[in-house]
């Protein structure tokens, strides 16, 4: 493919990559409605969900070699399992079940953010990614159609294709989620904060399972 060719196909798969039922679901479990950053929550799936993608791509690209079934798999079976976890998270929220939660304050005017359950707290340093839905993003990156992505790359007759899919496809990736993440962040501050966590948590736990299914082989 010409490059501008590649830069299009990137720039339209990685939208269309980050609309899929199972990357939508994962992030709205993950966006509180308190509007605390949730672009960040948005972009950091992104990020984490495309450097894997693109190392694997472009290393398989040099070496000429492609993403064994059973890794996609497993990997399948493993956001699965992550994704009803993050849904079942979601419901006990709605249900205004006491979790831990990170809390910030500052320390000689060093921003810092502590897990806190009850009176209990771990520090931890501030950061500027969202540190969850980053590694939910490198997982997802492993399996289903982040592996048909890396497929894809894979075939691109020159490494200078292959990185303009790639950047195309990591830029529309990171943008589209994070303008999800605010979208549901803003619906969720509206109005019917509780509601939309139950829709969220439900959704979550029903894609979730449904992917733990099908590849154990219970659902076709």
């Amino acid at each position: 493919m010409a490059l501008a060719s590649a830069l299009v196909a990137g720039g339209v798969i990685g939208v269309r990559h980050a609309l899929e039922t199972d990357h939508l679901a994962a992030v709205a479990t993950m966006v509180e409605g308190d509007g605390d950053r949730p672009g960040i929550v948005g972009a950091s799936w992104g990020i984490g969900h495309s450097l894997p993608i693109a190392a694997i791509g472009l290393a398989f690209v040099a070496l000429g070699v492609h993403l064994p079934e059973s890794v996609t798999r497993l990997f399948e079976i493993v956001v699965g399992g992550v994704l009803v976890l993050l849904g079942a998270r979601m419901l006990l929220r709605a249900a205004d079940v006491e979790l831990p939660t990170l809390r910030s304050h500052e320390h000689d005017s060093r921003a810092h953010k502590h897990l806190s359950v009850g009176g209990f707290s771990l520090g931890a340093d501030h950061s500027h990614v969202h540190g969850e839905s980053f590694a939910v993003g490198v997982l997802h990156g492993f399996a289903g159609s982040g592996a048909l992505v890396i497929a894809m790359v894979s075939a691109a007759p020159a490494m200078g294709q292959a990185i303009a899919f790639l950047g195309a496809f990591t830029v529309l990736t990171v943008a589209t989620m994070a303008t999800v993440s605010l979208l549901w962040d803003r619906s969720m501050q509206v109005g019917g904060t509780r509601v939309l966590r139950a829709v969220a948590g439900v959704v979550g736990v029903a894609v979730g399972g449904m992917l733990v299914l099908e590849q154990v082989g219970v659902v076709v």
